[in-house]
């Protein structure tokens, strides 16, 4: 499994329960992971970038989501 796969894995069980392994998230926190752990939550995405930048600069490296319910797209 890669990086991206380990933070797609994290990324999904954060969507459906708002938590992961015992840390729980409120809507509109932002979730900085990388390799596959959270290495930092913030109140907006500009400081949880800041944070994984400072631990890897690499931008192909790591992710950020913003914790919300799921939202239904409807194609007509």
């Amino acid at each position: 499994m890669n990086e991206k796969e380990r933070n797609l894995r994290i990324v999904e069980t954060i969507y459906a329960q708002f938590a992961w392994n015992g840390q729980t998230f409120r809507e509109g926190d932002c979730v900085a992971l990388l390799e596959g752990k959270i290495i930092a939550v913030a109140d907006n995405p500009d400081d949880a970038i800041s944070t994984l930048r400072a631990l890897d600069p690499d931008p192909k490296h790591g992710m950020v989501i913003e914790v919300s319910h799921p939202v239904v797209d409807v194609v007509r």
